[in-house]
Parts: structure tokens; sequence; C-alpha cells
């Protein structure tokens, strides 16, 4: 067995441990995909490193091409390397096909991109892949199938099983002695004897084609998802006995947000880790909200503290994830000039100055507890409202470039504005306070505007308009950032500028986790990719630029956004705002179709990007009450595209790129992609 459950992940750890004891120097490499799940990941798994004294370096990699020139340069020339990590790339190819395996060098495949290949999971002891339930619960079969195909005897071939070990070793005997021997056996043979071989081959040869077409389902099915690396390596480091911390539940929680916003695992699967979270959120957001106590009055300011914190009150709940969007308000305390010396990241030194110190001294007797609890960083469950960046700019931004209030009240029309401004009305906001930052609306305003939303959602087709979320505070200085806004900075941050490519959008975003200078850039960022994603899909639509064709839709991005959207972080955005607004006001038959989205990448190039809804998939081979059909994240919702396009340019023979960790992403020349299209038609 080379895949580890879910309750041993350990295992795998103290595996790169014990490599580092042969070693003085970096005996760990880690290959990070560029992306938000894979960045929280690494996060977590740096930590755990860095604790235990293990030197490592980080290779942020993009495609497969990255892994196998890292594979010539760090790899082969290196012998001190005994750890080879895979954070979200890696599972969906045989890895002994990218890296050179030798003694000693052990491979860690941390992915959530499904289906594995089998290969890693079943294959080879220096390999292992971290299961996420799926392979223990669901490919006990496909073990089997996979086991017969690769170690079992060809039925044509087998004699009767008595006849020679052989059979056990699943080698061909071909020798003309052999032969002869074998023709005499059946001429001696009883007939009712030679009936029964005949009909134990006949099965044998019926099983192994069962278990072909079964591990041919199995890859043909299409790209899914599983379990976010960042929850995976949150587990690794519970089974090790790390206490919880504010950040390693927060980076897990931000590394299964972005599966959400992205469409990468459906509604059961995103519940499921919100539960795992909820508890976790709970112990970190009471131990870290305690202060340092040294006298008997703070003690008793720490006991009304600890007794405000009521997390367990079901009759409270709704109240409390109702309270978690509205912060702390402002400070009354007296003006001092010394406020406007004081660093914006120094939250402690602002308190102090608020509180009139003015000299060192006077600052070191301000022990307040209640300056302690106004440093929390507590994480709290939230109902977060599906306005884009909410709590970073106005509510009147916030609406007007939500992809959900775009989409819902079709705000590329005349009505569809009229229809926002109506609802902004009926929230009980002034145009003054839906213009005015957020953070400085009145704690009220705040409160009417959650409670009103859930009234009258469903009169503007937005009863949905709230999901189960995780808010942090970072000091009260700064405001509260959901799950959902980190997502959206960290995938700004890691946008190319062009100028110094994607390498340098990964480090800023690893540091943005840590980092809050750093993140209120990403946020900036973000602000200005949501004007751009939804201002491009409106004028999309308004110019009906979408195609809707017999088996699919096709979109088109002009020339004008290459900077933008050729990369596929913010392609994925626009495809997906594209997609879900037209199945909702689509007939029910063109609502499943499947989307294509091309946008200009590089020089003469355009990037090529397929999504289906969740929930639907393309047409696709099913062995009928097979396990693997489904999935505890994704259900069963399946991309299809990777497969379709590969088939395609084959079958053109054009020169693309496809090797990308995300299979239903391709690179093609400007001047293939209408002879790709016409492919595209005869193969969906």
């Amino acid at each position: 067995m080379v895949y580890i459950s879910s309750t041993h992940y350990e295992d795998a750890y103290r595996r790169i441990l014990d490599g580092a004891t042969h070693t003085t120097g970096t005996s760990v490499l880690i290959f990070a995909s560029i992306d938000v799940d894979g960045i929280c990941a690494l996060r977590l798994l740096t930590t755990l490193l860095k604790r235990d004294s293990v030197g490592h370096k980080i290779i942020p990699v993009n495609n497969y091409a990255d892994i196998t020139l890292m594979n010539t340069t760090l790899i082969e020339s290196n012998l001190q390397i005994r750890s080879l990590v895979f954070l979200n790339c890696g599972a969906q190819v045989d890895i002994q096909d990218l890296v050179s395996l030798r003694d000693g060098l052990n491979v860690l495949i941390v992915d959530s991109h499904r289906p594995f290949n089998l290969y890693n999971v079943y294959w080879n002891e220096q390999v292992q892949c971290l299961d996420d339930g799926d392979v223990e619960n669901n490919m006990g079969e496909l073990r089997q199938a996979f086991e017969d195909i690769e170690f079992g005897n060809n039925a044509s071939d087998d004699d009767d099983d008595s006849d020679s070990d052989d059979e056990d070793t699943g080698r061909k005997r071909n020798s003309d002695d052999d032969v002869t021997s074998k023709k005499k056996r059946k001429i001696g043979m009883d007939p009712e004897e030679f009936i029964k071989v005949q009909e134990q081959r006949a099965k044998k040869r019926e099983l192994r084609q069962y278990h072909q077409t079964l591990v041919q389902a199995y890859y043909a099915q299409g790209s899914y998802y599983g379990q976010s690396c960042a929850v995976s390596m949150l587990m690794l480091a519970e089974q090790l006995g790390m206490p919880p911390s504010a950040d390693l539940v927060w980076w897990a929680i931000v590394g299964a947000t972005s599966q959400y916003l992205l469409h990468q695992i459906d509604d059961n699967g995103y519940a499921l880790v919100v539960s795992r979270m909820r508890d976790l959120s709970r112990r970190v957001s009471v131990s870290s909200s305690m202060p340092a106590v040294s006298n008997s009055r703070d003690k008793a300011a720490a006991g009304d503290a600890r007794r405000s914190v009521n997390f367990s009150s079901s009759s409270s709940s709704s109240q409390a994830l109702l309270d978690s969007q509205l912060g702390y308000p402002g400070d009354s305390g007296v003006f001092n000039p010394y406020l406007d010396i004081v660093e914006e990241e120094d939250d402690e030194g602002y308190l102090k100055a608020r509180a009139g110190v003015s000299t060192a001294a006077e600052a070191g007797l301000l022990t307040s507890s209640k300056i302690a609890a106004r440093q929390s960083t507590d994480i709290m469950e939230s109902a977060e409202l599906q306005f884009t960046l909410l709590r970073h700019w106005s509510l009147a931004n916030a609406m007007q470039y939500s992809p959900f209030v775009a989409r819902r009240l079709a705000t590329w029309s005349s009505r569809g504005r009229s229809r926002l401004d109506l609802l902004v009305a009926k929230l009980g906001l002034s145009k003054a306070e839906a213009g005015a930052p957020f953070v400085h609306l009145a704690p009220e305003l705040k409160t009417q505007l959650y409670r009103r939303m859930a009234e009258i959602g469903a009169d503007y087709d937005m009863a949905d308009a709230t999901y189960r979320g995780f808010v942090r505070n970072y000091g009260w200085r700064k405001s509260s950032l959901s799950g959902g806004d980190m997502v959206q900075a960290l995938l700004a941050l890691l946008q190319p500028d062009g100028a110094t490519g994607l390498e340098s959008g990964f480090y800023a975003a690893y540091d943005a986790l840590a980092q809050f200078s750093v993140l209120k850039r990403g946020l900036e960022g973000a602000m200005e990719m949501q004007r751009l994603v939804v201002g491009q899909g409106v004028m999309m639509l308004e110019r009906q630029a979408v195609k809707t064709l017999r088996s699919f839709r096709l979109a088109m991005v002009g020339m004008e956004n290459n900077t933008v959207f050729g990369s596929a972080f913010a392609l994925r955005q626009l495809a997906l705002f594209l997609m879900q607004t037209l199945r909702e006001r689509s007939k029910v038959a063109q609502s499943r179709l499947p989307f294509i989205i091309v946008a200009p990448h590089e020089d003469d190039k355009l990037l090529v990007l397929g999504i289906t809804p969740m929930g639907q998939g393309l047409v696709r081979p099913q062995v009928a009450g097979a396990a693997f059909n489904g999935s505890q994240f994704a259900g069963e919702s399946r991309n299809q595209f990777g497969m379709v396009f590969e088939a395609v340019a084959q079958d053109l023979g054009a020169d693309v790129r496809q090797g990308f960790f995300d299979s239903t992403v391709l690179e093609i020349k400007r001047e293939d992609m209408s002879a790709f299209v016409d492919k595209l038609r005869r193969h969906l």
C-alpha cells in the first residue's frame, strides 16, 4: 500500500524526518503549485518543517515542464535531497515519468486534483499519496482491477491453475517444448475436464476485460477535485500533536474556501469542510482571545471576557453569525499627537497612544486587559453575503462588482440597474450611505443590512445571497477579513504583472498569509480585478459575444484585455461569471451546456479554458455501480475537457501546450484556433 489513509498522515511526515537525519543540508524539495490552495498548504508544511529544523527548499511550479526541468538541475545531481513533496500537483500523472527515483529518495504527493494516476497509488513504495478517504473507501475494486492487469496472467495464455507456477508470475511460456507439452495434455484430456478448463479460461477473460473496462472508465470520468491540500496539511499537524493556532486553522480555511469559490467542490463538500473547521476555529479563538493576567483586577476582566464568549449556545448562533460581520467599534479616547508617529502595523502602540501615553516608560505601565483583548485575531463562523469584498469598499461597489448580483439582477440592462437601485433603497440605506466605506457605517445600519437582505432577498432572486464562511479579525484597527476576501486578495497577487511573471506573485501571496501590509496590497488589486471581471463580462453579455453552439458555448475575449485575461486565474473567474449567468437565464437544455472561453495569451498564442456546470458533466463512460463514480467533495461533477482537448489536438496535429496541472487549460497558436473549434464540434 503506497497511499496514506487520512488517519495516518503522520507516517508520511516521519519518513521525511528520517530522511533529514542522513544529511546536514537541505533534504526536502517542495514543489508547490502556483494557486491559492497550494500556497496555503505550503505555509502549513513549512511551519512544521521549521519547527523540526528540517532544511527545505521551495520551488514554485506552474506545469509539468517546470518539474522536469528541476529534476535535471536539482534532483539528479544532488544526493543530499532525500524527500520530494508535491503540493497540489503530481497526482494525475505517473510521477516516475517526471523525476528520477533513486535509492533513498522518497516522494510525497499532496494533491486535490483527481483522478489519481494509479501508478502513484498502488505501484512504487517510494511514492506516497495522501488519501482523503476516496481511495480507501471507493477504490477497492479498482485496486484489484489494476493489480490484475499489471501482475495477473493473460487468460488466453493461461493453462490450468495446476499446470505451472508460471501463472503466479504472469510470464508467458513460448518454448517449443512447452507448446508440445500443452498439445499432449489437451489430446489426452477428458472431454468434461477440457470443457471445465475452457469455462475457467472464459471467466478469466471476462474478468480481465471487466477490469480493463473499469480502469478505462476511471481515467475517462474526467477531472475533479478532492480534499483541499491545506486541510490535509492541517490534519497532519493535528496528528503530529501540534497545538492548533489561529494561523494554521485560517490557512486551511482559506485553501478550502478557494476551492468553493472557484467551483472545484460542491455545496456538500464545502459543508463537510465547514463542519470540520467550526470546532477548530472555536478552540483557537477562545485560547487566543484570552489575555495574560497579572493581578486580581485583570483576572476579573478576563473572566468577564471569557463569560462573554458563548459559542455553544444554539439560541444565539444566528446572532453570533451576524455580529461577526460588524467588527470592532471605534475608540472614543482623547486625541494624542503621538498617534501620527505610530506605524500602521503597530496596533498595541496605537492603542497606548490613544490612551494618552507619551513616553516609553508610561507605555510600559499600560497593561490593560482591554488592550490585549483588542489585539484579538479570533476566527469566527459567519454568514457571508455574496457582495464581493464588502468590508473593504462601499456597499454600492460591492454590489455593482459582485458577479452574483450582476447575474441575478442582469445589471447589464437598464432594468437591471434600476432594480439594483431599488434594492439598495429597500435595504434602508441612502445613496450617500451606500457609497460610503462599509467600515464607516454605523453598527445598526450593518445589522439592518443583513436582516433586511434575509427578508427581501427572495423578491430579487437572491434568497441564497449568503453562505456559511469564516471571518478573522486582524486587530481592531484593521478591517476583518472573510475567507472569501483572502481568496480574492491572493488571486490578485498571483496575477502576473508581465515583468516578473508568476514567481513574484507566488511569493507575494505566500507573504500575504502572514504580513498584513502585503495582504492590503492584494485587497486593492482584488478590487481592481473585480471591476475588470464584471466589466468585461457585462460588456460581452451586452454585445452577445458568447456563441451558443449545438454542444457547447464559446466566448472569445478581445485583444484589448490580453494582459489581464491571459492569466488562467482571471480567465476562470470571467468564465464562471459568464457560464453561471447564461445558465440561469437559459432553457433547461441549454443550461447544461459546457463552456469554453478563449483569451489572448503570449505573442501569437491563445489560452483556452473549458469548464462544466457544477453537478453536470459531459457524457462519460460509466461502469454501473462503480464506487468511484462519486466523491465526497465533488459529488458526481466531472470535467472531461482535458481528454477532449488532448484528442482534438492529436486529431488536428496542432502545436498545443497542455501540461498544466489543471488539464482543462491549454495554450494554442492563434492560427490553429478556427480548425480547433471545428474539431471540438465533432468531439462533443
